[in-house]
């Protein structure tokens, strides 16, 4: 069949592709300016007197009990009768004298959680935020957060821009340097603080690609060097200082994601109920297996094995029954590859699913927002309710874990 060109294919030559590149990073730094501005782009939310009683789990009786008592923050009331206003901390101080979380003893590790699979587009940003954030909420806890995938999608919805704002020597990139010259460093500068209470973040930049080059050339230079420990050597000074330290990783089996699962002592692995998500998903326990396996090899004895406290599996974006679905009439390919996680890993699948919304991921995306960002939500009340009482569940279940295991130890 005779086929007739508009224009004949365009030749790329190496120099080309340098030049893409370039165009390419440019556009996308001049882009997430625009977006992120005005600069500070993003400040902590404010809740009305009805939220902040529901956060609590009080009725209005104990509140006005507490408010007129005055040992708490009294929040800020426009006009006489208006409904107070409280700022994120005041929130927190009335969340640790009302809920009154469990505190981590004296003595205690904080826990190192990662966020990974090897699949894109699984919401593995938007958890480790929503978790990090949800700690600190509703629970009263310090995080730490860091973003260890060159990409900088968690360090955006933090409202900063990783390619313009954010330089090598903020990230983790220099616990790698000191590590290939054999040097000593402190973590302790890294950790900033950002727009939400209790919460401090180690940012990314496009600068940590370096450590994919750093890490394998100090192993061929020294092939028994431990490359997997670096990360979870240099976190031991901050463990004392954090409740949490929630690690988000990039969905590919780099150096760095190895570090972070290594590091970790719990690992949350969100996925899809797709065929294609189920099947990568194989594919991370596969090599996940093999990679943790393969270490042992390097160990000094059992007694240094890895071992993970927990590894739970998120279903994410599950879409909601149609009626025929709902009455048993036809199933949706959602609900069948939900069976099938559930079947295949069983109690290592949580008993928390996070709703499949459009609005709400659009909101993530384009306002760099999370459900907690919201107390009061413009949109779709109900949807919005589903999704943040999922994520609040999340949180609750993971830090009991966490509160079962520093009373176990």
């Amino acid at each position: 069949m005779d086929m007739h060109l508009s224009a004949p294919p365009i030749e790329v030559t190496p120099d080309d592709l340098v030049n893409l590149a370039s165009r390419s990073a440019k556009m996308l730094e001049r882009i997430r300016t625009q977006m992120l501005q005005p600069f500070p782009r993003k400040s902590p939310p404010i809740f009305p007197s009805g939220k902040l009683q529901e956060l609590c789990g009080i009725d209005k009786a104990r509140f006005a009990y507490l408010i007129k008592k005055g040992e708490l923050p009294q929040g800020v009331q426009e006009k006489p009768g208006a409904a107070r206003q409280f700022t994120l901390a005041e929130a927190i101080r009335w969340v640790r004298a009302e809920r009154k979380p469990y505190q981590r003893p004296v003595g205690r590790k904080g826990k190192v959680i990662a966020i990974g699979n090897f699949k894109g587009g699984v919401t593995k940003t938007t958890t480790s935020m929503v978790l990090a954030q949800g700690l600190s909420l509703r629970h009263g806890r310090k995080v730490l957060h860091i973003d260890m995938d060159p990409q900088g999608s968690a360090t955006t919805l933090y409202g900063i821009n990783p390619h313009a704002e954010v330089t090598g020597d903020q990230t983790i990139l220099p616990v790698v340097e000191a590590y290939v010259n054999g040097e000593p460093y402190s973590m302790k500068s890294l950790p900033q603080e950002t727009y939400w209470e209790n919460l401090h973040l180690i940012p990314s930049s496009t600068d940590l690609f370096n450590a994919e080059f750093m890490l394998p050339a100090r192993v061929h230079a020294s092939p028994t060097t431990k490359f997997w420990n670096v990360l979870n050597e240099a976190l031991d000074e901050l463990r004392d200082e954090y409740d949490y330290i929630i690690i988000d990783t990039a969905p590919t089996l780099s150096y760095l994601t190895i570090n972070a699962l290594f590091a970790a002592d719990g690992v949350i692995v969100p996925v899809m109920p797709d065929t294609l998500s189920f099947a990568s998903m194989v594919q991370f326990w596969s090599l996940f297996s093999d990679m943790v396996s393969g270490m042992r090899q390097f160990d000094d004895g059992a007694e240094n094995m890895k071992v993970f406290d927990f590894i739970d599996i998120l279903v994410t974006r599950m879409k909601t029954q149609t009626k025929a679905e709902a009455s048993g009439a036809r199933r949706s390919n959602a609900s069948v590859v939900r069976d099938w996680v559930i079947s295949t890993y069983g109690d290592r699948v949580l008993p928390v699913e996070i709703p499949d919304t459009t609005e709400i991921a659009r909101t993530t995306t384009t306002d760099f927002s999370t459900v907690y960002d919201f107390p009061n939500y413009d949109g779709n009340a109900i949807l919005f309710r589903r999704v943040r009482t999922a994520y609040d569940q999340l949180v609750d279940l993971i830090d009991s874990k966490a509160c079962y295991l520093w009373d176990k130890e």
